[in-house]
């Protein structure tokens, strides 16, 4: 489980927000306008050697780009064998379904911690749904997970990291806003 991240001078001026960031057992969900540095936080947990990242063991990280599953994307060889699989799911089968079945079948462990960029991309409101029950169902595993987020109903549960203060409650806002004038427009 990683407990804290000293961000790097090279990451902390990419990254918008505090240089020392703390993260909880169970899920972390980090959240931002784009460019605020959600993804870079992301890789930078699981590759900078110049970052102190305070771990309770040593524990696997499994990065998980929600654009790897883009059949149209190439970046030379795969990598692990878990990459491998999750690529070429991408070429036969659907966003929604993909995310769906990784969550459930990517062979991790507990302790192990299991960072995601933007789960929600592609999904619709049932795939959110999904995505909930998968990372409740990682967390009953005993695995951390980091996620990237900007989806409201994502941001609800877990501990939140924002890069910006009050994005969140902003989001959540906008997004009440939303359903309320889409409500109003069925009722007339």
């Amino acid at each position: 489980m990683i407990r804290q991240i000293q961000l790097c001078l090279n990451h902390s001026l990419k990254i918008k927000g505090p240089r020392t960031i703390d993260f909880e057992p169970g899920i972390n969900l980090v959240t931002g306008p784009n460019g605020s540095g959600k993804s870079m936080l992301l890789k930078a947990l699981h590759s900078c050697r110049e970052c102190r990242i305070d771990k309770t063991d040593d524990a696997e990280t499994l990065y998980y780009d929600t654009e790897m599953m883009n059949p149209h994307r190439s970046e030379g060889p795969a990598g692990d064998l878990r990459t491998l699989i999750l690529r070429a799911r991408g070429g036969f089968s659907s966003h929604g379904e993909i995310m769906k079945t990784a969550l459930a079948s990517l062979p991790l462990r507990a302790g192990e911690v299991f960072l995601i960029d933007e789960p929600e991309t592609g999904q619709d409101l049932t795939g959110v749904l999904h995505l909930k029950k998968g990372f409740e169902t990682l967390l009953k595993q005993n695995v951390q997970v980091i996620a990237a987020s900007h989806h409201p109903l994502l941001l609800l549960n877990g501990h939140l990291i924002e890069l910006k203060k009050g994005y969140a409650a902003n989001l959540l806002r906008q997004y009440r806003r939303r359903l309320c004038n889409q409500k109003e427009h069925h009722e007339t």
